[in-house]
């Protein structure tokens, strides 16, 4: 994936927000988690895991979340401009973080 000068990590409230969205929503976590989180834990027994690529694995998940987020809590007027791509970017580095020790168990 092309990252964009926008891309940085930057906590901020509404990433935190995503994030727990993120990860306590079973139909993101059923349909988009736990391949990745597999595909990732694959790579690391293979010792080719780069965390910059899991980055970039968990973007979509992560843009994903937003848009769920946006349809279901959001004011239809801000629903576009609700999560910066600084947000989702920070949100994916996140979801690495919090699933990282599964993907060193090979466990989910």
């Amino acid at each position: 994936m092309k990252r964009t000068k926008n891309m940085v990590y930057k906590p901020s409230i509404e990433s935190k927000e995503l994030t727990l969205y993120a990860i306590n929503d079973g139909r993101l976590y059923d349909y988009w988690m736990v391949p990745i989180v597999r595909n990732l834990a694959r790579k690391y027994s293979k010792g080719t895991f780069d965390a910059d690529r899991a980055i970039d694995a968990f973007y979509p998940v992560a843009c994903e979340a937003a848009k769920r987020y946006c349809k279901e809590l959001a004011r239809l007027e801000d629903a576009p401009h609700v999560f910066s791509v600084t947000d989702r970017f920070t949100v994916a580095a996140d979801m690495v973080d919090y699933y990282m020790e599964n993907i060193e168990r090979n466990d989910l």
